[in-house]
């Protein structure tokens, strides 16, 4: 039998002694408290106090705050300067995918959870039908006011759980989730509110938030075939504007997806149509 060194042994020890710990201990991101409600409209003026932190996978800059009601993140994609060869597009496809927001309090990751917010275009009878559908009756001065704009952009929410599960019970006069998001060139604002009691958290308490969108799509397929890719919202439709701390500094455009032909597997390894997820452990503040 072969004998292995007992210093050998002892240093193999000592080493897996040390890596636990690194690899297990990840470090809770610190929210922010909000003295007040925040102002969900795609400007991030009132997080100049918070310094970006940014995903290391999908490049994305993203805050958190809280208040005793709602969690409120912000999420900044900037897109690569024209000619460059970029290795991330932290964008991707969230115009078709929208953001799955998850959220969990238990010790492993869960996507049973979440809210799935998405930026959608509709038609003036599309968004009529999709009203009336929802329950909302309409008069006809109110379709008439519709039907004046040929396309309108639409910002949804909907909750994500499990079939069977009852979605847990808003608090009395909470807010419902709802994210707004305003472009200008290569710089994207994205700002969600989620209400803390639909996440099961208070303040002070921590919780692992999940993020996911981008990628490939049967619908950027079909667009690519129709030669309108990534004009899922039309540009007189795009805010403008970002505030301090969180703004573009060259002010060029560019970086926009295209449809450039190709087959699908290679579509699926460019960096325009790559996927991005990324978990992290959310200290929420207490007042």
């Amino acid at each position: 039998m072969r004998r292995t060194p007992m210093t050998l042994i002892a240093a193999l020890a000592m080493i897996a002694a040390l890596s636990v710990p690194a690899a297990a201990a990840e470090k809770a991101v610190e929210s922010l408290w909000a003295s007040g409600p925040m102002t969900i409209d795609g400007i991030a003026q009132e997080w100049d106090e918070s310094t970006p932190i940014i995903d290391e996978g999908s490049k994305v800059e993203y805050a958190l705050r809280n208040d005793g009601k709602n969690l409120y993140i912000i999420m900044v994609f900037r897109s690569p300067q024209p000619g460059t060869r970029a290795a991330v597009f932290p964008k991707s496809t969230l115009d078709y995918t929208g953001m799955r927001v998850f959220f969990t309090t238990g010790p492993k990751k869960n996507k049973d959870f979440g809210v799935l917010f998405q930026k959608k275009m509709y038609t003036a009878e599309a968004l009529i039908a999709s009203m009336e559908k929802q329950g909302r009756t309409l008069t006809e001065a109110q379709k008439a006011e519709i039907r004046q704009k040929e396309t309108h952009v639409v910002f949804t929410e909907e909750l994500i759980k499990p079939k069977k599960a009852a979605a847990a019970e808003p608090a009395a006069g909470e807010e419902p989730p709802v994210f707004r998001t305003i472009e200008k060139g290569p710089l994207a604002v994205c700002e969600f509110r989620i209400p803390l009691s639909r996440i099961g958290v208070t303040p002070g308490q921590t919780v692992k938030l999940g993020f996911e969108w981008g990628g490939m799509t049967n619908q950027i397929l079909r667009d690519m075939m129709a030669g309108r890719a990534d004009q899922s919202v039309a540009a007189a439709d795009r805010g403008v504007g970002a505030g301090d701390g969180w703004r573009d500094q060259s002010g060029e455009g560019g970086g926009e997806i295209r449809g450039t032909g190709g087959s699908v597997g290679e579509m699926g390894r460019n960096p325009r149509y790559q996927k991005h997820s990324f978990w992290i452990d959310a200290k929420l503040a207490s007042n």
